[in-house]
């Protein structure tokens, strides 16, 4: 599963599980810890963005674009139990918590709120799955005269690239495979917002 279809296709997300995170430190030797740590994976920062044209007004969109993720609607769609999260005081803009127990390879998700613009129709998350660090998700609908709109969704993470078998994590080689990935993962982004925009247009 790519990263797009890990975020959107719960959210509008195939992807292979971002399954490596770096070493932990013991609490008592982090103060001492080497500023860089020797390792057989990194996480290289990775981005991805789409833009589209809607034949929907976007007053339309953005209320769409609001059920899904602050109200949770596309982890429903998904079979999650959904629920708003009260134990986590960060969540202070708000948060939705979706529970599968079925589901062993993501049997938690948690969509938490860090902006929300009416007048701007500007909509930022932040994702935790059971990647080692959390996805970082902006979505934007701008007017495109009286029944149409521009949707743009930017999504923000890193990602985890394995040391060769035969050689070394060098700046050259983490660019080669980054360039790859996200070269993979656009690929996938029409056919994914192709659907959504089908969607979007059958609203009332």
């Amino acid at each position: 599963m790519t990263l797009r279809k890990l975020v959107m296709g719960l959210f509008l997300i195939p992807v292979t599980t971002l399954a490596t995170a770096l070493p932990a430190l013991a609490e008592d030797k982090a103060a001492a810890a080497p500023a860089v740590q020797i390792t057989d994976t990194v996480l290289a920062p990775f981005a991805d963005h789409y833009e589209m044209r809607v034949e929907k007004s976007a007053d339309v969109v953005w209320q769409h674009l609001k059920k899904l993720y602050v109200d949770g609607e596309r982890m429903r769609q998904q079979g999650f139990i959904v629920s708003s999260v009260v134990d986590d005081p960060t969540a202070w803009l708000g948060a939705v918590r979706g529970v599968r127990e079925d589901n062993t390879s993501r049997p938690k998700v948690t969509i938490m709120v860090s902006g929300i613009d009416d007048e701007a129709r500007l909509l930022t998350l932040m994702i935790v799955l059971e990647n080692p660090v959390p996805a970082y998700v902006i979505h934007q609908v701008r007017p495109d005269g009286a029944h149409a709109s521009i949707y743009q969704t930017i999504i923000q993470t890193r990602w985890p690239v394995k040391k060769p078998s035969n050689g070394e994590l060098t700046p050259d080689y983490i660019r080669e495979k980054m360039q790859a990935d996200v070269a993979f993962h656009n690929q996938e982004v029409v056919e994914i917002m192709q659907r959504e925009k089908a969607v979007i247009e059958a609203l009332d």
